[in-house]
């Protein structure tokens, strides 16, 4: 028997290779002395547990192996072609950081830092050079300097306090562009890669040492080598490029399986592993940017939590049902045998979107409790209404009362948006069912001041929308989550228990009053109570609303994530740069930094085109869908996004005149060979290895039912959240993003 530790690739396995992987890592888990393994020291390396062995004819595997007392424990740092692999095992050294503790391997030899200027792309035959009307923009970066050393960083304190390779930070420091900067990181161990991104980005030493849990370690000159390996395993920065397997097949196959979309499942890095692990006296907030990893944390502290305390009842929910199953699928892969609950209240991990969640307890509520509920939200005693009102529906009621009523207002008052936004940031989660209960109530956060000559008349248009929803038997979500949170507080007010111990909350930027106030009653106030992941800068439905209006407090509980894994390091400078100039407030009305973002990846700049009219720009999106495919890009993860669904069916269609055929969203599973097409707001939670942003002209973004005829104050807010859509879609893009539009850009793009 041996034991096996895999170390995270930096080069993935492909297709082809992991089946012949999987049976070498299975033969030498049963018997590393096998003769077909042909596990081989080599000739003076530099690490004398070095080993080598075969994978197949070709290809060799790259090990090292440390006895245990008696049992053989390998760990698997890649898989070459022959040649390639003896050089890679040659020049590789297993060891402890004797700075941090930290696990790592580290080649002898670096390459020394590419200083050449990228080759131009040559033009293909019969290609010409932009025109006007349809040009391509790239946007154009500043001449590059070495962050670290404007920083004044020093490279001897780097590697004394912090223990990075001095070789490595020697050529760091060497650097003449980003390109060469990545490089050097490409090759360097993944924590100390993510310590130097980190200075990139201007954290101090003491920031990363707490980030990656640098401090504390003391070398013991008496330990062996084997017992130092044992405990570096147990390290937390060790645990983002180590992932300990042991026997276990199933676990190897399902690492090797896994893949770069799954790498969280097993290689956490140190802060995500603290947020998901420590515990809180009381609620938490984990924000951060897009693909930084909140969701990967609120999985794996679900995880925590259920192997912790098994009796628990955990409820996992997010905005919506598609994002729900996500997290079910997530969930499903990081830990299949963890106990589900099929219903909240029981014990187990319940997971289901925060409106089905309020289904639920509505469905199950006595008729006692429903008719008290109505009597709270509403005034009045009666059953709950049976049918749902949907957003059109709910904009031609508030419509309908407008012009019914006699009013004194002013256009941008007397306006669905503004009534709508009212009624449910203040009437609703104040259980205001009377004139006189909303004349005098406070309505904080709210931009625009009212006299009570206003209030009046605001309060006839909403007692008749109420009546019309009555008559009809209609309930918008909004009201069926206050009605859920008036049934909840009845059964704690007669001394029953709430239906959850511990709340996760993904993507809360979205959620409004209604449902803070219901998930307030789902648990009580204690230890662990609430764990709420969000993204202000991703806020696209939900309204700003402070969380300690609802009972739930964050005030030094509440951490940020920086580095992002999904979307390049130019992906992720265009998007943030959409936001330049919002004020951009979260939760608490805490600003947001618009920096400090950094990624790991890096790519090709984003590539921003123009066209005369809606035809050429559906050349220029086949042009692209049509070159990626010839350069053998699985169009099946290009996402083409667009701002409102009648502009889904054209491009669908304007794509198969041409040739090229594109799905919607609504079709299922993906098919080989077809991109899909999108609104943007339909993209949240989805990634995409390349992103077309199409129709980003004036007359899409921003809609202009969103900001016409509205207050200056709600006009902000609109604003805001269509920048912050245009941000959502920007960052579904892992590798390519291009960005399209016919006549006029959009004012977003933010052009002169």
């Amino acid at each position: 028997m041996a034991l096996v530790t895999w170390i995270k690739q930096k080069d993935k396995i492909d297709g082809a290779m992991k089946a012949k992987v999987y049976s070498f890592f299975e033969k030498l888990q049963k018997d590393d002395t096998a003769p077909g393994l042909h596990i081989e020291p080599m000739h003076t390396p530099a690490d004398p547990r070095v080993r080598t062995g075969r994978i197949d004819l070709n290809y060799r595997a790259v090990l090292f192996k440390v006895l245990y007392e008696t049992i053989p424990h390998y760990f698997y740092y890649g898989a070459w072609p022959h040649d390639e692999a003896i050089n890679i095992a040659r020049s590789s050294v297993l060891k402890v950081n004797s700075v941090n503790g930290v696990l790592e391997v580290i080649r002898e030899s670096t390459p020394d830092p590419v200083t050449t200027t990228p080759p131009q792309k040559e033009k293909k035959a019969g290609e010409q050079d932009s025109q006007a009307g349809d040009e391509k923009r790239e946007p154009s970066g500043e001449l590059w300097s070495n962050p670290l050393i404007g920083y004044g960083l020093v490279a001897a304190d780097l590697v004394k306090d912090l223990g990075l390779d001095a070789e490595i930070v020697d050529h760091v420091f060497a650097a003449s562009s980003e390109e060469d900067l990545f490089d050097v990181m490409a090759e360097a161990p993944e924590w100390q890669a993510t310590a130097l991104l980190e200075l990139a980005a201007g954290t101090c030493i003491a920031e990363i040492q707490e980030k990656l849990s640098l401090t504390g370690y003391v070398d013991n000159p008496d330990e062996s080598e084997e017992e130092k390996i044992r405990k570096a395993l147990e390290h937390p920065a060790t645990k983002m490029q180590f992932t300990f397997v042991g026997d276990n097949p199933e676990e190897l196959k399902q690492v090797i399986e896994g893949g770069d979309f799954d790498a969280w499942r097993t290689f956490l890095h140190p802060e995500q592993r603290i947020y998901a692990e420590r515990r809180y006296n009381g609620s938490f907030r984990l924000s951060g940017g897009a693909g930084t990893g909140k969701t990967v944390v609120l999985l794996h502290r679900a995880r925590m939590l259920a192997l912790s305390e098994p009796q628990s009842r955990i409820v996992l929910t997010t905005y919506t049902t598609t994002l729900a199953d996500s997290l079910s699928t997530g969930l499903g892969k990081l830990d299949a045998d963890l106990p589900r609950s099929a219903a909240p209240g029981y014990p187990g991990i319940y997971i289901g979107g925060v409106d089905s969640l309020v289904s639920r307890v509505l469905h199950g509520a006595t008729d006692v409790e429903q008719r008290r509920a109505m009597k709270e939200v509403f005034g009045t005693e009666s059953v709950i209404p049976g049918k749902v009102l949907d957003a059109a529906l709910a904009r031609h009621q508030w419509e309908a009362a407008i012009n019914d009523v006699t009013h004194n207002l002013e256009p941008e008052l007397a306006n669905a948006t503004f009534l709508q936004q009212e009624y449910e940031t203040v009437v609703l989660p104040n259980f205001i069912s009377s004139k006189d209960a909303y004349l005098t109530v406070p309505r904080t956060g709210r931009g625009t001041a009212l006299n009570r000559s206003k209030r009046l008349d605001i309060w006839t248009i909403i007692a008749a929308y109420r009546n019309y929803n009555s008559i009809q038997m209609n309930c918008s979500f909004v009201e069926l989550a206050h009605l859920a949170t008036a049934v909840l507080r009845q059964r704690t007010a007669l001394g029953g228990r709430c239906l959850a111990d511990h709340v996760l909350v993904d993507e809360s930027q979205d959620l409004h009053a209604g449902h803070w106030l219901f998930l307030r009653e789902l648990a009580d106030v204690h230890a662990d109570d609430l764990f709420i992941a969000e993204d202000s800068q991703q806020r696209i439905y939900g309204q700003k609303v402070p969380l300690s209006r609802f009972g739930i407090a964050i005030v030094g509980r509440s951490r940020r994530l920086t580095l992002n894994y999904r979307t390049t390091q130019q992906n992720l400078d265009y998007a943030v740069r959409l936001l330049t100039g919002a004020a951009m407030t979260d939760m608490e009305g805490g600003k947001v930094p618009d920096s400090g973002y950094i990624s790991a990846r890096t790519g090709p700049l984003p590539e921003e085109r123009s066209a005369g009219s809606f035809a050429d720009e559906l050349d220029v999106l086949a042009d692209y869908l049509t070159q990626w495919r010839d350069e053998g890009v699985a169009l099946e993860n290009v996402g083409v996004l667009v701002r409102a669904n009648y502009q889904v069916a054209k491009v669908v269609d304007g794509l198969k005149e041409r040739g090229l055929t594109a799905k919607t969203a609504s079709v299922g599973r993906d098919e080989p060979g077809i991109p899909t097409v999108m609104t943007m707001h339909r993209s949240k939670g989805m990634e995409f290895t390349r992103v077309v942003l199409f129709g980003i002209s004036d007359q899409a973004l921003p809609a202009k039912h969103q900001v016409s005829n509205v207050a200056p104050a709600e006009r902000a807010d609109a604003l805001l959240r269509e920048r912050s859509l245009l941000y959502v879609a920007a960052t579904r893009a892992r590798d390519g993003l291009v960005v399209t539009w016919s006549g006029k850009p959009s004012e977003l793009l933010g052009m002169k």
